[in-house]
């Protein structure tokens, strides 16, 4: 309990206190705790309920941070990616996903284990690669599908397009674009134009959603879960005309922000100013703020998704390329604050785990890996 005082009062009072060699002892420990959870097959993670060793989207997730790890622990990680490559090799199925039996999560597979071997050598892996970008990008809703632009989920992903109906969501969204990035692939290619119909609707920005399916945007600027309005009960409004409104939360307007450049959009774009808009107003490291903001218990609901959150706040901060953020409170050096927060949730063993257990975060080897991740996009901009 004096450990997590003391660090939430650097956090508070002295935001500029954190330095890299704060983040280099966290990052130290995390990553100890990592490798030794790397299974004899080379795998990470575990499926809940089945014998067989590792998770295909987990080991993806450890490898691109293994992969991407600063100076001081390339020599010690870099081996364990390697390790970890055949296992994820051999979840590859003949269509260029990656998928287990039952998973219903290949988007996010194929996605993450894209960055992983990009990540990891994006030359010796490039066959796996291309063969994997030319199935998430069929994995699209679109017109192949019979999803016409009208349709709420245009332009998105959902967790498999073998599903029985679309079911385009932004955390799905997010992840294909950021491994499409990660794999090369030009702005100029129409999967991401159709992709920005599908983040325009899922952005409670007036100015530019005039709102489809019955949607309503509010005018915060945030980001939503999906505009087809088939999830986040919890933080829907009923609008007096029929029309429904959700509230925006921290994950997805980040992971939103993070999808617009991934795009291409400019920073003066509209779009882009709006949710800079909402993250300034809403800037905490405490919570993943928004989410469940109408639940019975909303600060607990809150902290639901927050190592995921962690993972997509890092990942849209590098890049926007600054050291800085302005927030209602001032200019934050954003780096330095998540290491602040990370610190205080750190187990003594060195890994980080979720209370709350949905979204899989009560696993260690997912929340350690989404740290991990997210110190690699930290570092550079951590005050020296």
């Amino acid at each position: 309990m004096k450990r997590v005082f003391f660090v939430a009062l650097l956090f508070c009072f002295l935001p500029h206190a954190v330095r890299a060699a704060d983040a280099q002892a966290l990052y130290g420990k995390a990553l100890d705790w990592l490798l030794a959870a790397q299974h004899p097959n080379g795998s990470f993670g575990q499926v809940p309920g089945e014998k067989e060793q590792g998770e295909p989207g987990i080991t993806a997730l450890a490898v691109k941070a293994l992969a991407q790890a600063p100076a001081p622990f390339r020599a010690k990680a870099r081996p364990a990616a390697e390790r970890a490559v055949a296992y994820l090799l051999a979840h590859q199925q003949a269509d260029g996903s990656f998928t287990k039996q039952r998973s219903g999560l290949s988007t996010y597979r194929t996605a993450l284990a894209i960055s992983a071997l990009s990540a990891l050598d994006k030359a010796k892996y490039r066959a796996q690669i291309d063969k994997a970008v030319a199935w998430l990008k069929s994995d699209q809703f679109d017109e192949e599908e019979g999803v016409e632009k009208a349709n709420p989920h245009y332009g998105g992903f959902g967790y498999d397009k073998g599903g029985k109906k679309p079911d385009a969501d932004m955390s799905n969204t997010l992840m294909a674009l950021s491994a499409l990035r990660d794999a090369g692939v030009s702005t100029d290619d129409p999967v991401y134009q159709r992709a920005l119909e599908f983040l325009r609707r899922s952005q409670n920005n007036s100015e530019t959603n005039p709102g489809v399916g019955g949607l309503r945007p509010k005018n915060d600027g945030g980001f939503i879960y999906d505009p087809g309005l088939s999830r986040n009960k919890s933080s829907m409004t009923e609008n007096p005309d029929g029309t429904r409104s959700f509230e925006s939360y921290a994950s997805m307007t980040y992971g939103g922000l993070m999808s617009l450049l991934y795009a291409g959009v400019d920073r003066e774009d509209p779009r882009v100013k709006a949710a800079l808009r909402w993250i300034s107003k809403h800037y905490t490291l405490e919570e993943n703020y928004g989410l469940g903001i109408r639940a019975k218990e909303p600060k607990k609901a809150a902290q639901q998704g927050l190592y995921y959150y962690y993972y997509v706040f890092a990942k849209c901060m590098a890049a926007v390329g600054e050291p800085t953020i302005a927030t209602a409170t001032g200019e934050r050096r954003w780096a330095d604050d998540l290491v602040a927060a990370l610190a205080a949730r750190q187990r003594e063993d060195g890994s980080f785990r979720n209370e709350n257990s949905r979204w899989w975060e009560q696993d260690p080897v997912l929340c350690t890996s989404y740290v991990l991740n997210a110190l690699d996009a930290a570092y550079p901009y951590l005050s020296k």
